[in-house]
């Protein structure tokens, strides 16, 4: 894959999360999967990764959230299974305010020859 085809991968999670797809985001993720919150979260399968992302979007996320746009972007190759992407962005309100501005880590993973995101790390 190149670059830009994680870039893609990446607005494809985005658009998902944003949208509350979660069978979709269900899609983009191998299992287990790590979640590094407040404490870090492993889920087994699908179906612990999909209540869990159920209940963060729908009650860890700001009051009035809309949707999120990419702010900036950048990938990183660890090796030719393992690379990930820094990203900044920024989420709003339905009035098009910007009511909190995030970056986060997510590392993929190349398994049976799908790369999938393997674990999502906010940064402060």
């Amino acid at each position: 894959m190149t670059e830009n085809d994680f870039y893609l991968k990446w607005e494809e999670y985005l658009k998902a999360f944003t949208d509350a797809d979660y069978e979709k985001l269900g899609t983009q993720f191998h299992f287990p999967v790590t979640l590094l919150l407040e404490q870090p979260i492993i889920l087994e399968n699908k179906t612990s990764f999909l209540e869990a992302m159920r209940f963060i979007r729908e009650h860890k996320l700001q009051e009035g959230y809309a949707y999120s746009k990419t702010d900036s972007i950048r990938w990183v190759e660890i090796s030719e299974t393992d690379c990930y992407i820094y990203a900044k962005y920024s989420r709003y309100n339905h009035n098009n305010d910007v009511i909190f501005e995030g970056r986060g880590l997510y590392f993929f993973k190349k398994i049976n020859n799908e790369w999938k995101i393997q674990v999502n790390m906010p940064v402060n």
